[in-house]
């Protein structure tokens, strides 16, 4: 008896490994999250405040890398001709909106002409033989990824701030809440692991953010909006379902083409496109609750 309890014992004592070494990763992964979050944060941070050049720069390069990881997730990775139009509705895009928002739509317009010749040249050659639904993905991905995130190159700084912070609010509060709490789920069919807990940690981060920004405004003399607090509330929950909707829309697209990641550029996170596929739909959102309220107030 006394051996079968010593055996007993051996074999829980090594069966517990597995999970210690999971518990260990697990952890490590999370510090890994943390701190590839804070380091884009930094940059993003840096060049919203330097505005101008800066900030342009970096809305290219952030919608080059997007855009691409998109296509690659459709057509895969080896398309020259797809990358090459794809930089070129970027950079038509992104670089157009400092002259004047006219002249955006007519860069988008020839964005179409210019990346159908990139696309004939490269099969022209025989070097990129593309069919119809490999070229669809580009015009979608156009309008999704670098359309728009030069939308916030037409706000003022602390609106940048505001919506940036509403966006990492949601998927932060949203991802924590999930992990400590979760258990029961919020879409199974697209995303097993988003949970109702995660959802209303989302909710209630992204409306602090809201409140507090609300708060500061005056102090502050930002100009943008002049809403009470109970708006400035209501604008919170507005964006979580934006950023949430933006999550969901990005799981459902990896889960239809059978990706875990649009791509394994950041650290803890995966590609680009997971890092802001929240901030595609919040942005857009923003933008409309401003013209919407700027209308309603006669400004």
């Amino acid at each position: 008896m006394i051996k079968l309890f010593t055996r007993l014992a051996a074999l829980l004592k090594k069966n517990d490994r597995p999970a210690r070494a999971a518990a260990v990763l697990q952890k490590n992964d999370r510090l890994v999250r943390i701190g590839t979050a804070l380091a884009l944060s930094l940059v993003i941070a840096a060049a919203v405040a330097c505005g101008g050049l800066p900030l342009r720069l970096l809305v290219l390069l952030i919608a080059c890398i997007g855009l691409m990881e998109f296509l690659a997730m459709h057509t895969g990775p080896a398309r020259p001709g797809l990358k090459v139009a794809g930089i070129v509705i970027c950079a038509a895009l992104v670089l157009s909106g400092s002259i004047d928002p006219l002249v955006t739509l007519a860069a988008a317009a020839l964005g179409a002409p210019a990346a159908g010749l990139a696309v004939l040249c490269g099969r022209i050659r025989g070097r990129d033989r593309l069919s119809a639904t490999d070229y669809a993905p580009l015009f979608f991905g156009a309008v999704y990824i670098p359309l728009t995130l030069q939308l916030g190159l037409y706000l003022a700084p602390a609106e940048q701030f505001l919506v940036i912070l509403c966006a990492a609010a949601s998927d932060t509060g949203g991802y924590y809440a999930g992990t400590l709490l979760g258990r029961h789920k919020l879409c199974p069919a697209i995303s097993p692991l988003k949970s109702w807990e995660g959802f209303g940690g989302g909710l209630v981060l992204c409306t602090a953010v809201c409140l507090l920004m609300g708060a500061a405004a005056g102090p502050l003399q930002w100009r943008f909006l002049h809403l009470p607090l109970w708006a400035w509330a209501l604008m919170g929950t507005v964006l979580h379902l934006a950023a949430a909707a933006g999550d969901l829309f990005e799981s459902a697209l990896k889960r239809g083409l059978g990706r875990k990641d649009s791509g394994n550029l950041l650290p803890g996170h995966g590609g680009m496109l997971d890092r802001i596929d929240s901030f595609l739909f919040v942005l857009p959102t923003y933008t409309l609750i401003r013209i919407v309220t700027r209308l309603a107030q006669g400004s």
